[in-house]
């Protein structure tokens, strides 16, 4: 039987209902991660049509962190055309290409998750009670 990790764990509590914000590692996770996956779920566009822009640059400063620094300003891109109200039809899969092209798999985010806690594990917070199953 498989045992979670302190990554698997961490990782786990981003995406769930009580993450740690203050932090700066698990903070940038729960960004990062809560963009990814309705990027995943939709595309690019559904990310920027679901987040609002307060939410939106802190996916940004979350990729940043994690040194994804191409994505930040492809979002700003997606939200601007978003924003002017043209027919997004001509940009949706570009964008989602560009995006495939940056984060290549989930596994692309981990890594880099997993190395950033390895190198500055003082940039997350302990693991509690409930992160622990």
């Amino acid at each position: 039987m498989y045992k979670l990790t302190q990554a698997d764990m961490i990782w786990n509590r981003a995406c769930g209902k009580d993450p740690v914000r203050s932090f700066p590692g698990d903070r940038a996770l729960t960004d990062m991660l809560s963009a990814h996956g309705l990027i995943m779920n939709g595309g690019v566009l559904h990310a920027i049509e679901c987040l609002t822009a307060s939410e939106m640059c802190d996916a940004e400063a979350g990729y940043g962190f994690y040194g994804f620094d191409a994505v930040p300003p492809l979002l700003f891109r997606a939200r601007a055309l978003f924003d002017a109200g043209i027919d997004l039809s001509e940009h949706e899969q570009k964008l989602d290409a560009q995006y495939g092209e940056l984060i290549p798999s989930d596994a692309a985010l981990a890594e880099r998750f997993e190395e950033q806690l390895k190198l500055m594990p003082f940039e997350f917070a302990s693991l509690r009670t409930g992160d622990i199953k």
